[in-house]
C-alpha cells in the first residue's frame, strides 16, 4: 500500500521541491557608504518584473550574480572622454542591477568587422530585449541596456551611478536631448560592412554633432552644479563613453565554460506575477579592520 502511495505522490512531491527550489532568492541590493567612496553590493535580480526568459531572441534565464561596486563619492571630470568597451559596465541602478552600453552583437557575427548590431532599433526592442530595456547574459545577468521604464516617475530622478562615479538620471519629461544623429546616405561599400543606407541597425549608423542637442558626447550635463549623465530615450538610450576614470569593480566577470554551460536559478514568467521584493538595504558604514 505504502509502496502504492508513494509511486503517486513521488512526482508530485518532485514537482513542489522544482517550484520552490527553482525560485530566486529576493532581489537585493545593500549600499554602504566609506572613505570617499559608495559601495553596492548586490545579486543583481531586478526588484520589478522582467520579461520572460529565456525567450526567442534570448536564450538566457536570470540567476543571481555577485556584484560589488565601488563608486567614488568625488569623481573628477577629465579633459577627454574615454569610451566604454564590451568588458566594462556603464554603471549600476540603486536596486543593484547594471548598466550595458552596448552589445556583443557583430554585423556577420564578425567582430572584426566593427559594426555592431544596436538592442534597440528605431524604438522597436531586439535581442530579447524586455519592457525594461534590459536582457540576460550567457552567465544569467540580467542587465538594462535603456531606460528601466519600471523605475520612471514623472520626474527628473537620480537612480544610479557610472563606474566613474558620476550620478545617471532619468528624464521622463525629454527635457535633455541627445546630441547624437542618424548618418545620411549608404553605408561605405567595403568589405565586411553591411550594405543599405544608414538605419540604425549599428553603432557605426549614428555620428555625434556638437550642440545638436543639449547633452554632450557622453550624453551628460550639469545638474545642480554637478556633472552628471542623462539616459535617453533615443540612441546612443545609456552613454557611450565616460568622463572620469572608470573603476575596475565595474569589470565584467569572465564566462568561462563553467558558468555559460551551468543550470541557472530560473524566474521564467512567474516573474510578472510575484511582488517586487526589498530592493535595497541601508546599513552603516562598516568599521575599520
Amino acid at each position: 500500500m505504502y509502496k502504492k502511495m508513494w509511486v503517486i505522490m513521488k512526482p508530485i512531491l518532485l514537482s513542489l521541491l522544482l517550484y520552490f527550489f527553482s525560485f530566486p532568492v529576493h532581489a537585493d541590493a545593500i549600499i554602504k557608504e566609506q572613505d570617499g567612496y559608495i559601495y553596492i553590493q548586490s545579486n543583481g535580480l531586478p526588484n520589478h518584473t522582467t520579461g520572460n526568459f529565456p525567450n526567442a531572441g534570448n536564450p538566457h534565464s536570470i540567476s543571481a550574480q555577485n556584484y560589488k561596486f565601488k563608486i567614488n563619492k568625488a569623481p573628477v571630470k577629465q579633459p577627454k572622454t574615454i569610451a566604454i568597451t564590451n568588458d566594462y559596465y556603464f554603471g549600476v541602478v540603486l536596486n543593484g542591477v547594471p548598466f550595458d552600453a552596448g552589445t556583443a552583437e557583430y554585423y556577420n557575427r564578425d567582430r572584426s568587422s566593427g559594426w555592431v548590431e544596436e538592442g534597440i532599433i528605431n524604438g522597436v526592442k531586439h535581442l530579447g530585449i524586455d519592457h525594461n530595456n534590459a536582457h540576460v547574459q550567457p552567465n544569467g545577468a540580467y542587465h538594462y541596456h535603456g531606460i528601466p521604464t519600471a523605475l520612471l516617475n514623472n520626474k527628473l530622478e537620480h537612480i544610479g551611478y557610472a563606474a566613474d562615479g558620476f550620478k545617471i538620471y532619468i528624464d521622463p519629461q525629454r527635457k535633455y536631448k541627445s546630441s547624437y544623429r542618424l548618418k545620411i546616405g549608404p553605408r561605405p561599400a567595403a568589405h565586411n560592412t553591411p550594405s543599405g543606407r544608414y538605419d540604425g541597425t549599428y553603432t557605426q549608423d549614428f555620428e555625434y554633432k556638437a550642440n545638436h542637442g543639449s547633452l554632450d558626447k557622453c550624453n551628460g550635463t550639469e545638474i545642480e552644479g554637478e556633472y552628471s549623465y542623462i539616459l535617453t530615450v533615443d540612441f546612443p538610450y545609456i552613454p557611450r563613453c565616460w568622463h572620469g576614470r572608470a573603476d575596475s569593480s565595474f569589470k565584467k566577470q569572465k564566462m568561462t565554460g563553467n558558468n555559460r554551460n551551468r543550470h541557472p536559478t530560473h524566474i521564467h514568467s512567474r516573474s510578472e506575477s510575484r511582488p517586487p521584493p526589498h530592493h535595497m538595504r541601508h546599513h552603516p558604514p562598516p568599521h575599520h579592520r
